[in-house]
């Protein structure tokens, strides 16, 4: 690291912190400002605040190792989920947004009616906002800890220091700013992360060659599985491909959960204008994230198995892309790359505060607690909420044994969550008691399966695995189906335990969220009322199938391009144009404004 470099990072932290002071005025008027900005994003912001949130700074080192270790093929763990994501441009982003929540809890007592209604708000905002939205702020940070010590070079005793020091200059912002000041710098957190990782791929690229010679060197990879450098998932038991579970868990769990929007993403889309905005937000998710920014980390670690094959003994794969940003950049384009890594991570960070501040706020001091103070007071406990949640994430980030075992229980929770969630938006006959059972069964169910090992033996003796179910990496989408099965089983069981929703409960549903009239034409017949529905479902089917079209038309004309077949590649962007184009004039048409 030169002075150089630390001055670039300097200078950034100054810049989030200025922008924390810049809209402290703003952000301070109530919590509609704090948390939703208002309700006044326009669709780009909002986007690109997305795409900021999903790049932290883990990203490009869990890309390294897939690539690494396995090959290009196996980035689908990445890549699958843009089959929810492009689902939510078309139905779910519209959903949320004509509810016109504060926070996606909220909708539960927009749903569902009584005690227990009250009761599954409070369970969820307790359990996501002190511990889900403070384990995402463990595994992030763990790789933070990675990049200070492989990138900057720090002793060991430095490294979660510093890491604190820049989740305080996140924290501060935040608490100042609220979601305001989160999308703006969000924004210069993605122009540097374009900027910061291209410039990289370039110089990786050129170190080996060219694209050409980076080719026909990895080709004679013998011992690396990805040689035949395919685009394609490669599914079976062999070396390299993913398991048929782990097929199961992403292409039939994992992207039900992408596609309802919820969380930080939900945030988001309710801070839109209007529904058209929160479509073209998600849009410009999909295609960004999923399609485009994805491709300079490949092309880096892919240069890095020419560069540095060997890592070391008993040294992760994900290491590799630090050491190539300090092994190629120089004095000034290394600084800039270190802050758009340490920019991602307090991008992802700042969003985890406000997004788990709006829980505790909203969800459970106003709701529960103290219900009729002003305004002002609200944002105060906001603010320090903030402080609470970064405070949680540290001590999460501490206690957990790594990344791989936060990300294991986060993807568990949301293979379930995945279900439930669909249950509540299409099957009437869901209650509260249902899913607050499946909600706290989801919880214990992922502590003891992948924390405790307990199903490991039934695992083993009934599902003849030949590892342990609650850390084999192939055995994730075994877990998450799982998780499926328990949850929806004790929601249905649960549900019928319990009294329907009300009626006006149910209408008043119905009418601001408008879902599909396919699934509540009984209900509406039943309370007697119409409504104009937000989406039709033949519709949205096109319209979905057009968007998917679009973005992996572009994710694999972007690659084929950079990877040898320029030909193919250029077809598949022109399959892209045309098929955003009409994607685009259908939103439009869907979502007047």
């Amino acid at each position: 690291m030169h002075f150089v470099d630390w001055l670039i990072i300097a200078c950034y932290f100054l810049m989030t912190l200025v922008v924390g002071l810049y809209f402290t005025k703003k952000a301070g008027k109530d919590i509609d400002s704090f948390f939703v900005s208002n309700r006044s994003l326009p669709w780009y912001l909002s986007g690109v605040s997305l795409i900021a949130t999903s790049f932290a700074s883990d990203t490009p080192l869990w890309m390294t190792d897939l690539v690494r270790t396995y090959g290009v093929h196996y980035v689908w763990q990445y890549w699958a989920p843009a089959l929810g994501g492009t689902m939510a441009v078309v139905l779910f982003a519209r959903l949320w947004r004509r509810v016109g929540v504060l926070t996606d809890i909220e909708l539960l007592e927009v749903r569902y009616s009584g005690k227990w209604a009250a009761a599954l708000r409070f369970w969820t905002a307790f359990a996501t906002a002190l511990f889900f939205c403070p384990l995402i702020i463990g595994w992030v940070s763990k790789a933070m800890e990675t990049i200070t010590r492989e990138a900057m070079g720090l002793p060991e005793e430095f490294r979660a220091w510093t890491t604190a020091l820049v989740i305080a200059v996140a924290l501060v912002s935040c608490m100042l700013s609220g979601l305001w000041g989160v999308v703006y710098t969000d924004f210069a957190q993605f122009l540097l992360a374009i900027f910061g990782t291209t410039v990289l791929a370039v110089i990786s690229v050129q170190q080996v060659g060219g694209l050409e010679a980076m080719i026909d060197k990895l080709q004679t990879l013998e011992d690396w599985g990805g040689a035949n450098l395919s685009l394609l998932p490669q599914v079976g038991s062999g070396p390299g491909e993913m398991s048929y579970w782990n097929f199961i868990g992403y292409f039939g769990i994992l992207w039900i959960h992408v596609a309802q929007s919820g969380g930080f993403q939900s945030q988001r889309l309710l801070a839109c204008r209007n529904p058209r905005d929160a479509s073209f937000a998600m849009l410009t998710l999909s295609v960004l994230y999923y399609a485009v920014i994805c491709w300079p980390w490949i092309i880096v670690a892919l240069c890095s198995l020419i560069l540095i094959p060997d890592l070391g003994a008993g040294v992760e794969q994900a290491v590799a892309y630090p050491r190539m940003v300090v092994t190629l950049l120089p004095a000034g384009l290394r600084g800039l790359l270190l802050v758009a890594l340490l920019a991602a991570f307090m991008s992802t960070i700042s969003t985890m505060l406000n997004w788990g501040a709006s829980y505790i706020v909203n969800d459970l001091y106003k709701r529960f607690l103290v219900p009729d103070k002003t305004a002002h007071h609200y944002v105060t406990v906001g603010r320090w909420t903030t402080f609470l949640m970064a405070v949680v994430g540290g001590v999460i980030s501490y206690l957990g044994d790594s990344i791989l075992q936060l990300v294991f229980i986060a993807f568990v929770l949301w293979g379930g969550f995945a279900v439930i969630g669909v249950m509540r938006w299409f099957w009437p006959r869901m209650n509260a008691l249902g899913e607050l059972a499946a909600s706290v069964a989801a919880y214990t169910l992922a502590a003891l399966m992948v924390v405790g090992g307990v199903f490991d033996d039934w695992g083993r003796r009934v599902m003849g695995f030949e590892t342990d179910l609650s850390s084999d990496p192939n055995l994730l989408g075994a877990r998450m189906l799982f998780m499926v099965v328990v949850m929806v089983a004790l929601a249905i069981g649960f549900t019928y335990l319990a009294p329907r929703t009300r009626d006006e409960k149910l209408k008043e549903f119905l009418l601001r969220a408008r879902p599909f009239h396919y699934f509540w034409k009984p209900t509406m017949q039943r309370l007697g009322i119409e409504y104009e529905e937000g989406e039709h479902i033949g519709r949205t089917i096109v319209s979905w199938a057009l968007i998917l079209v679009s973005v992996y038309g572009l994710l694999f004309g972007v690659g084929q391009a950079l990877l040898g077949r320029p030909w193919i590649g250029l077809g598949c962007v022109v399959v892209f144009l045309v098929s955003l184009w009409i994607s685009v004039k259908r939103i439009e048409k869907d979502c007047p404004v």
